[in-house]
C-alpha cells in the first residue's frame, strides 16, 4: 500500500521500537542493553533486515535517512522515473480514449490500487509479510503449519484460535501485518 516505510525492532519477544529505519537504527545503536538479540522488520513486507549500526549518529544518518530525490531519467523533482511498459493494442486504444496522458491514467490507476487495502494484490502481499514475519519469529512455536495455513486460506477463525498462546508482542504484530487478510 502507498504508506510511508516503517520498521519494528524486537528483542527477544518483546517489541523495542517501531519508527523510520533511521530512528530504530539510533535506537538500538544507543541502547546500554545488547543488541545482538534485536532483529528488525519492515512493517509493510515483513522481511528481516541487517542494519550497520557502526559508527557514529551521523553516520547512521548518512547510511539510512530517507533519501530526498533520486536522480534518475523523468522529473526527479517530481519522483517521476521514466521507463518503458509494453502494452497489448487494445490497451492502447483504451488509454488513448482518456482525457488525461496514458501516464497520468496508470499512475492514477495504480494509486487506486496502492490505497486499496482490501485490494487483491494488497492482500496477497498482507499474507506475504504476515508470513515472512511469523517463518523468522515463531516458525518454532506450536501451530505455525496450521496458522500459516488458515492464514492463506483467509480462516480468521482458526488463525485467530492457532496464535491465541503466542508471545503477546508477537502475536499483536501479527495481527497489525494480517489486520487486511481477513477484511474481505
Amino acid at each position: 500500500m502507498n504508506i510511508p516505510n516503517t520498521y519494528t525492532a524486537f528483542s527477544g519477544d518483546q517489541h523495542f521500537i517501531t519508527d523510520t529505519l533511521l530512528n530504530v537504527a539510533l535506537a538500538i545503536k544507543n541502547t546500554t542493553d545488547t543488541h545482538a538479540n534485536i532483529l528488525i522488520f519492515n512493517d509493510q513486507t515483513g522481511q528481516q533486515l541487517d542494519v550497520d549500526l557502526s559508527g557514529s549518529d551521523t553516520d547512521l544518518e548518512l547510511r539510512y535517512a530517507e533519501p530526498e530525490a533520486i536522480k534518475k531519467v523523468g522529473r526527479p523533482k517530481l519522483g517521476v522515473i521514466s521507463r518503458e511498459i509494453t502494452l497489448l493494442q487494445k490497451h492502447w486504444d483504451w488509454l488513448d480514449q482518456q482525457s488525461s496522458s496514458a501516464s497520468a491514467v496508470i499512475r492514477k490507476l495504480i494509486d487506486q490500487e496502492l490505497n486499496n487495502p482490501l485490494s487483491k494484490s494488497n492482500i496477497m502481499l498482507a499474507k506475504q509479510a504476515t508470513d515472512r514475519f511469523m517463518s523468522a519469529m515463531l516458525g518454532n512455536m506450536p501451530n505455525y503449519e496450521e496458522a500459516t495455513r488458515a492464514l492463506y486460506q483467509g480462516n480468521k477463525d482458526q488463525f485467530l484460535q492457532l496464535i491465541e498462546h503466542y508471545p503477546t508482542d508477537l502475536k499483536t504484530y501479527v495481527l497489525t501485518l494480517s489486520q487486511h487478510v481477513f477484511s474481505s
